[in-house]
């Protein structure tokens, strides 16, 4: 029996037009169906934000025994009713280029058929077709902010240190050069009453400041074990939320503990998504990032894949009150591609976009999206310097997208590395600082993190020096 895979491998603006996470994996998104009856299996991906006068190819692999398969895009915006039918040329791959024509109105959809004629099977990406084709978003006038070159060495001094403790305070580990990799506290919380919370990885515990006490370690809070490089978030009444990997080989599994104020479990429960390595929908990491939504519920960052191609979505995990959310009901509530925020509003980005898929990228795109998906505001972060996302999560204060850049410069053999932060507000940067890296060991974790009171808090971390936590306003 033959067997059809179909890859959208990319749809780009000039080039591969890449997603990246907090956690700072780049991909491309994805969509997957599987139906057993007829053998066949699906993944897709795409871009989400577009612009007038962008290249946009449409790029598809094909997997299949027959090399007689042939493919058709169907393609058309929002100020059309019919969609604009496009073969889709066996080259290196299967692509179109959409006509700039069609670059017009607020929203692109689109849908490929596959046909293998020898066999008589067919596909159809995504399932629905016409009836629930692929969205992309034409983004008309967004603003335009220019960074120029980034200036090493030019960093905001801090508003005031926050938490500081002796590196004998914390746990360290440095197996040796190639034996393992380095590691010691690695992120940092800030609770709504101000205290300040440090994960003391090797230790496998919390430590906790309380606001306005930087020179005092006010408690330790335990953490299960297996949780060490795992997000945390604090949760109703005190609580905290902290995932952790159970089960080895192919019965790994991710499990999402929520723990009281002294670490006391209340209760434990399976995510809706596979820790296996191969998983083709809902995959989870051991640090995938957690945060609490505008409606006071837990989600987690999951991707759906297949064959190489993501989507990232947030997948809810606890109600607001704390209470556990069903596995079934996890993956059937994830906001794909979307991060829910505050204002009833969603966010799209960061998009590294790229002129070419050889070429370092420049350009990130943003935009926040309302519930009729229609875009309320977007940005082009343009950098003459290789831009990076930082791995923290987005997040929005006062209605504008925190953005933390990564930017490295390498000069006799020594590294230098420094984060931007931006503040993109409705008419362009409302501020702009940078910071130096600070964090000692390799970590996959977040060492900077916008708090509640919408402030930054950087972790600092080092062997010889120990731990310093401190604060940053964003005007």
């Amino acid at each position: 029996m033959t067997r059809l895979f179909v890859l959208l491998t990319s749809i780009a603006a000039g080039g591969l037009l890449l997603t990246t996470t907090a956690a700072g994996a780049l991909s491309a998104s994805a969509d997957s169906l599987r139906t057993t009856s007829s053998r066949l299996e699906v993944g897709g991906g795409t871009g989400h934000l577009f612009v007038p006068g962008d290249r946009v190819i449409v790029r598809y692999t094909v997997y299949s025994g027959s090399k007689a398969v042939r493919g058709t895009l169907y393609v058309r915006n929002d100020l059309q009713r019919a969609f604009t039918r496009l073969p889709l040329t066996p080259t290196r791959a299967y692509q179109a280029r959409a006509p700039a024509r069609l670059l017009r109105g607020r929203r692109l959809f689109y849908y490929a058929v596959f046909r293998d004629p020898r066999s008589g099977r067919s596909v159809t990406l995504p399932a629905a077709g016409a009836r629930g084709p692929r969205v992309a978003w034409i983004l008309g006038q967004p603003l335009v902010v220019r960074l120029g070159t980034h200036r090493f060495g030019a960093t905001r001094a801090p508003d005031a240190v926050v938490a500081r403790a002796p590196a004998s305070a914390v746990g360290w580990r440095d197996p040796g050069p190639g034996q393992g990799l380095k590691a010691g506290p690695q992120t940092v919380l800030i609770h709504r009453d101000g205290s300040v919370w440090v994960d003391d990885e090797i230790n496998n515990r919390l430590l906790v400041w309380r606001a306005g006490h930087p020179d005092a370690i006010a408690q330790t809070v335990p953490l299960p074990l297996g949780s060490d490089s795992s997000d945390l978030a604090f949760g109703p009444a005190g609580s905290l939320y902290v995932t952790r990997v159970a089960g080895v080989g192919r019965k790994a599994h991710i499990v999402l503990d929520r723990l009281g104020s002294t670490g006391t479990r209340i209760w434990e429960g399976r995510l809706g998504g596979s820790y296996s390595p191969d998983a083709k929908t809902f995959a989870l990491g051991d640090n995938s990032p957690l945060r609490l939504g505008p409606d006071g519920a837990l989600y987690c960052l999951a991707f759906m894949g297949m064959f190489g191609a993501d989507e990232w979505g947030w997948m809810p995990v606890t109600t607001r009150s704390g209470a556990r959310i069903a596995p079934v009901a996890q993956r059937h509530g994830t906001h794909w591609p979307f991060e829910p925020v505050a204002g009833k509003l969603r966010l799209l980005g960061p998009e590294v976009y790229t002129p070419r898929d050889d070429v370092a990228p420049h350009e990130l795109r943003y935009a926040l999206v309302d519930r009729r998906d229609r875009v309320v505001r977007a940005w082009r972060i343009l950098s003459k310097t290789e831009i990076g996302v930082h791995q923290t999560v987005t997040d929005v204060v006062g209605g504008d997208p925190i953005v933390l850049l990564d930017f490295y410069e390498e000069e006799g053999g020594r590294l230098t590395r420094e984060y931007e932060a931006l503040r993109l507000g409705r008419h362009g940067i409302r501020d702009r600082f940078s910071v130096a890296r600070g964090l000692w060991g390799d970590t996959s974790l977040p060492d900077l993190r916008v708090g509640p009171d919408g402030m930054l808090y950087q972790l600092a971390t080092s062997p010889e020096t120990g731990v310093v936590v401190e604060r940053y306003s964003l005007r």
